[in-house]
């Protein structure tokens, strides 16, 4: 057992994995046989058998072309340590494979079988206040645990076996969501301090970085190193704190990669995936995905706050784009009816909303769209999520809604194929920052996400595309590159958007940026640290203010209410845009801009509550970038654009409940009719239209 701990633990990589050499971009529509992927997600053990072929006739007039099967199945499939059972599995692939309906599998492991836990307790996590979870739920496992590791290797081994060269297979899903629970126990500790090790190399270096000598907290030996468990005042050193993120996005990855290394032995020929979750934290997607064929994730529009308003998971849609260098994706679960638990999350959407929602994962670059789940369960927690069916299989409003699009889709493929987002703008996401954020929020009200979210709205407002950057990320190719609240930074970050902004880009920084260096310590430089000279300000002093009793007086004449944090700003090189309008500093600089080489740098100071702030400061900045922006689009419409050669492919999406009116450029054909569009389009309550046009150029402009 001993050596099986090693190998593992060894397994979990100190640093970034590089890119597989084999990860060339997988097309999607050409893997699914050249038909754009359009799917449901299906349990077909928890029905009876006769209910099979009528689930596939559906499916089959709903233009359903594949099905994701079998994620939580692993009971069903090995009811016995080292006996399995895939008949019932093959009966049900039998069944869907003769209305030319394919499978991706997933591989069970999200959910553990009874017997496992009662004969490997210590294969459940373990809590920060130490005591191990019980069996019940799902995705309770430690992964550090060695019976867990290798009850995994077995079910994927077999599995892949059975089904390698199953002509209706053509891909995997790797367990269900990975991320949490985080597990503390001591397993985890030792695979914490191996990580470290291995990382720091040795412990003065570790000392040093982490700066333990504040509390006396210096470590003589690798095996002092705790886990940021519950403790008296539950305040745990922050570097070891963001060590120890790092250190379960990377065993989780381990995790990952230990099942796609079995299954690219044993099935070469069938792809690899991982549904994913959009703006989830946990996870250093960009890492993650360098082991995957293509992103999948999970979306679930009713978690959006005014989901009828707001173009809603338009971010996340592009964050998942943006962690695998913008290549095409698909959503393994698309929202297909009103979601809950214990109780039911929101209220039931419009049948057309439906519609719209799987229309916005296509604009927003993915080539396949699954819905969760194919029929409402009436066991278990789920009793209360909706499928696309509810339990009685009627042909329901939200069914003739999937009909439609799929139908749709099989006309639009073509079109489709070989399109992607092409954007000008991208939006840099710090997982390092986020991780730090969440170990110490800065004040009450902070929210990172929301700072992400301020400037991504304010450009899909213009309707401008917005990719999504990570550190890693190329940026040469956007004329802007917006940086919110870099808390987190390492000197070839700087040096890299240096180069950028010297070589003619934009960049905007908002407030408290430069703070911190890689190991979560504060700089002993002015701030904003490493971004002093770039941004041309400096920071003396700064004001956490919760409420809206602070107001920034521009750009404009315009007073924007502004809340959470002012940097008070003191110009060196940079000229003033906007300055506070109350208080012992009013009149100081809460917005700058600062000339450097080519480009451009922006230091933002403070949030404001106001959108307005966000389209003024946007405008100016844009102008300087020479990116030109359109008027403002109505509210609750979203325009996003595809392109290949010499195409554009615009989707005018309305979330609302009226109708709305969109002026462009210039005259576009409708897809799916073939017609003409005026240059006033009009778009129905809760619907879609795609247009089209064969000219070149860039996104279009609305008048």
């Amino acid at each position: 057992m001993c050596g099986i701990v090693s190998v593992y633990m060894l397994a979990v990589p100190a640093v970034r994995t590089q890119e597989r050499a084999s990860a060339k971009p997988l097309d999607l529509i050409e893997w699914n046989g050249g038909k754009f992927l359009y799917g449901v997600d299906y349990y077909p053990e928890a029905w009876e058998e006769g209910q099979w072929e009528k689930d596939a006739t559906l499916m089959q007039e709903a233009g359903i072309n594949f099905v994701r099967l079998a994620e939580f199945a692993w009971v069903k499939m090995e009811p016995q340590q080292g006996r399995f059972n895939f008949d019932w599995l093959d009966r049900a692939l039998q069944v869907l494979n003769a209305h030319g309906i394919k499978a991706i599998l997933g591989t069970p492991t999200a959910s553990p079988p009874a017997w496992l836990y009662e004969k490997y307790p210590d294969i459940a996590a373990m809590d920060p206040n130490g005591i191990r979870y019980r069996y019940g739920s799902r995705r309770n496992y430690c992964l550090h645990n060695p019976d867990f590791v290798a009850a995994t290797r077995r079910i994927v081994t077999a599995i892949a076996e059975h089904y390698r060269d199953h002509p209706g297979v053509i891909g995997w899903q790797i367990d269900n969501e990975l991320g949490d629970p985080k597990c503390f126990d001591p397993l985890s500790r030792v695979a914490f301090q191996k990580w470290c090790q291995r990382k720091y190399q040795t412990l003065d270096a570790l000392n040093k970085a982490w700066g333990t000598v504040f509390w006396g907290h210096t470590y003589q030996a690798w095996s002092e190193i705790p886990l940021p468990w519950n403790t008296l005042e539950n305040a745990h050193n922050p570097s070891l704190a963001l060590d120890f993120d790092r250190f379960q996005s990377d065993s989780t990855h381990a995790y990952l990669d230990t099942q796609a290394a079995i299954l690219r032995t044993m099935a070469p020929h069938q792809a690899v995936t991982h549904n994913e979750m959009g703006l989830y934290a946990g996870v250093d997607y960009y890492n993650l995905n360098r082991s995957v064929d293509f992103v999948a994730w999970d979306n679930y529009p009713m978690f959006e706050k005014d989901y009828a308003q707001y173009n809603g998971p338009g971010l996340a849609h592009d964050l998942m784009r943006g962690s695998k260098n913008n290549q095409n994706y698909m959503v393994m679960e698309q929202q297909g009816g009103l979601p809950g638990w214990s109780t039911f999350s929101g209220r039931q959407a419009s049948p057309g909303l439906y519609r719209v929602w799987a229309y916005q994962s296509v604009a927003h670059g993915a080539d396949g769209v699954c819905y969760f789940r194919w029929r409402t369960s009436r066991y278990g927690t789920e009793q209360y999520w909706q499928g696309v069916l509810d339990q009685d299989s009627f042909p329901n409003s939200r069914y003739k809604a999937v009909a439609q699009t799929g139908k749709e889709l099989g006309q639009l493929t073509e079109l489709l194929h070989g399109s992607k987002v092409v954007s000008p703008v991208a939006l840099l996401v710090s997982p390092d920052s986020r991780w730090a954020f969440e170990i110490q929020p800065l004040v009450e009200g902070f929210h990172y996400d929301r700072q992400l979210h301020d400037f991504y709205d304010a450009f899909r407002r213009a309707g401008v595309s917005v990719d999504v950057a990570f550190p890693e990320s190329d940026f040469s190719a956007y004329r802007m590159l917006v940086a919110p609240a870099l808390f987190v930074t390492d000197q070839t970050l700087v040096d890299k958007l240096s180069a950028y902004v010297k070589n003619g880009g934009t960049l905007i920084l908002s407030f408290r940026s430069g703070v911190k260096d890689e190991h979560n310590v504060v700089t002993n430089r002015t701030l904003p640290g490493a971004f002093a000279e770039l941004a041309g300000v400096a920071i003396h002093d700064f004001d956490p203010q919760i409420n809206e009793e602070q107001e920034v007086v521009g750009p404009g004449e315009s007073h924007f209410p502004t809340c959470v944090w002012s940097d008070i700003l003191e110009p060196t090189t940079a000229k003033i845009v906007a300055t506070y309008g109350k208080g012992y500093y009013a009149g100081k600089a809460a917005v700058t801009e600062n000339g450097v080489g080519k480009g451009w740098v922006y230091y933002v100071g403070s949030e404001s509550t106001s959108p307005f702030f966000y389209d003024r400061l946007i405008a100016r900045a844009a102008q300087k970038s020479s990116l030109p922006l359109n008027a403002t689009l109505p509210q609750g419409v979203e325009l996003a654009v595809r392109q290949k050669a010499g195409v554009k492919i615009l989707f005018v999406l309305n979330y609302t409940d009226r109708a709305q009116t969109v002026a462009l450029d210039q005259v576009y054909h409708n897809a799916l009719t073939g017609r003409q569009e005026p240059l006033e389009v009009k778009i129905p309550a809760f619907d879609v239209k795609v247009l089209t046009t064969p000219s070149p150029g860039g996104p279009p402009a609305v008048r």
